[in-house]
């Protein structure tokens, strides 16, 4: 029995740390090597780099790593908003003279097309940090593409919008022209609905015959000018 009891234990211990593992793994910065990689994704994706500058001897560099890196709201915001990157500046000197870091740690903040938008030398804690990395706005969603309408649904918002604004003639071409060309389609229902409640109702009807001799008029008195040439 003892056995047994120890084996479960055993096993809830494991699940636990492999929980605390999966859990600190998820509060990680998700630090890149790579700086040329980094700066395509940067490119790609619109979002600044944040340059972490240090040297393996460096202690305020182990020190920000061990307390300002492991702050949850800092790791959230690094993730969220920057491409973070870990420079030796030792081993890559150019890029240190580059970005004219003279002291170990200093944050550089890169904009997509490689400029320079804020600096900091030095250890930083997380209210330091968090003020930093709030001079980068956070990346908008981009907006939804409304869906493309087809050609039968096109004309039917406009004949809807002829109706709304009062011009019931160019409503009534409109549905024609959608209960002739797109008959199968079920734009061709609301067109006829659309139509019967034009011609149903009086009103309307009596300012589209209107419409249409004003309109007729209009053919009659051009004609008539033709003909006098």
């Amino acid at each position: 029995m003892p056995r047994t009891g120890g084996g479960i234990w055993a096993v809830l211990v494991a699940a636990g740390v492999a929980v605390s593992a999966d859990s600190a793994r998820a509060q990680d910065v998700h630090w890149r090597q790579d700086y040329t990689a980094a700066r395509k994704e940067a490119t790609a994706t619109g979002r600044p780099l944040l340059l972490d500058f240090g040297t393996e001897a460096c202690v305020w560099c182990r020190k920000l790593d061990a307390t300002t890196f492991r702050d949850r709201g800092v790791v959230e915001l690094i993730n969220e908003r920057v491409i973070p990157v870990k420079v030796d500046g030792e081993r890559e000197a150019w890029l240190t003279r580059a970005a004219g870091v003279e002291a170990f740690p200093t944050l550089v903040l890169v904009s997509p097309d490689g400029k320079i938008v804020a600096r900091h030398e030095g250890y930083a804690d997380a209210a330091k940090m968090t003020a930093l990395l709030r001079q980068v706005a956070p990346r908008e969603a981009p907006a939804a593409r409304p869906p493309e309408r087809s050609p039968a649904a096109e004309l039917l918002a406009l004949a809807r919008a002829d109706h709304d604004a009062g011009r019931y003639l160019a409503c009534i071409e409109r549905c024609d022209r959608l209960m002739s060309g797109y008959a199968a389609g079920p734009e061709a229902g609301e067109a006829r609905r659309l139509s019967a409640a034009i011609t149903g109702d009086p009103e309307k009807w009596r300012r589209v015959t209107t419409q249409i001799d004003t309109d007729f008029a209009a053919v009659k008195r051009d004609l008539d000018v033709a003909l006098k040439r």
